[in-house]
């Protein structure tokens, strides 16, 4: 599952950036440093229990899947109407977060090889409270930013 998730996630991005190439550009390159940042600074995910792939000491799984989630994210969020749509589509973000998590680590077996408690003693994030806290805030984070920065 890592191995489809991570060409997948390569394709979807490559497929948007070659389509929307003048729209995507700095909302890619956004999340490319602000995934890379936190994929290398948090020093969370040193390991999974199947497969990593890693370049440069960067684990490419979580680093390709919050690139393209961040980015799917603020397109999301472009085509959405309304004076609320922050609002709603950072709950949308927050439950597609828990609701990818919680079948991520049950179904798909995508693991850390850490040890910590999942989220509210359900069976998901199981990493420190700043990793949870990063998941659950990020998305609405990066679109604040990317308002900010008027990329469009």
């Amino acid at each position: 599952m890592y191995t489809t998730i991570l060409i997948g996630g390569i394709v979807l991005l490559a497929y948007l950036y070659f389509k929307y190439k003048k729209g995507i550009t700095e909302e890619f390159l956004i999340a490319l440093l602000i995934s890379y940042v936190w994929v290398k600074g948090s020093g969370i995910y040193v390991g999974y229990t199947q497969l990593n792939h890693c370049l440069f000491g960067v684990n490419l799984f979580p680093f390709v899947a919050w690139v393209t989630g961040l980015v799917i994210l603020r397109e999301i969020y472009e085509r959405a109407k309304g004076k609320d749509k922050f609002l709603r589509i950072s709950i949308f973000y927050i439950i597609a977060v828990l609701v990818l998590e919680f079948i991520g680590y049950n179904y798909w077996g995508i693991q850390l090889t850490s040890n910590y408690p999942g989220l509210f003693g359900f069976e998901l994030m199981h990493m420190p409270w700043f990793g949870k806290l990063y998941y659950l805030t990020i998305g609405p984070i990066y679109l604040k930013i990317t308002d900010k920065m008027r990329v469009k």
